[in-house]
């Protein structure tokens, strides 16, 4: 569902708000996925801030080998998202003032950064692309992510296994003849 800019300032940042919440959620599926096969994980990682886990993220698959194309993208997606949650911070974080004879003006929190203009189309159109970014993210939490330990376990299995077949005893463990 894209949202329509209606003029509304507040309503739009509300939108940033929830959207950003919703994207974070699917961050924590990703996490979910990739945690549950790290051996080394640090139970406290589900309170990480989002930028902690995305960088979590990037470097567990960073270990996995060659990503299968469908997930080759994704360090760069996860990168772009937290360009995303950092741009809702710079908003949520900020203040907005009403100034006479220039009109609403949104000032940082931080310090450095200069004001600028506030307007709704810059709110609708962030929520808009933080609810967008929420796709990949679901399509690998669900699939993608699986398909890719599935296929590095297989690898790994098969690395295993005895190298000439006629090497492997039968069940018993003793031989046939």
């Amino acid at each position: 569902m894209v949202l329509i800019d209606d003029g509304d300032l507040i309503r739009g940042l509300g939108f940033v708000a929830l959207y950003a919440a919703y994207l974070e959620e699917a961050v924590d599926e990703c996490l979910s996925v990739v945690a549950a096969h790290d051996a080394e994980r640090n139970d406290r990682i589900y309170r990480w801030p989002t930028s902690q886990k995305i960088e979590y993220l990037q470097r567990q698959l960073q270990k996995q080998g060659p990503l299968s194309d469908e997930l080759a993208k994704f360090p760069s997606i996860l990168e772009a998202i937290g360009d995303l949650l950092e741009e809702r911070n710079l908003v949520i974080h900020g203040r907005v003032y009403a100034v006479p004879n220039v009109g609403d003006v949104r000032i940082s929190g931080r310090p450095g950064i200069p004001e600028t203009q506030a307007n709704s189309a810059e709110l609708y159109a962030l929520a808009n692309d933080l609810h967008s970014a929420r796709n990949p993210l679901l399509h690998a939490s669900m699939f993608s992510l699986h398909r890719q330990f599935s296929a590095v376990q297989e690898r790994n299995v098969g690395d295993a296994q005895p190298v000439v077949a006629g090497d492997a005893l039968p069940m018993g463990g003793a031989p046939l003849n």
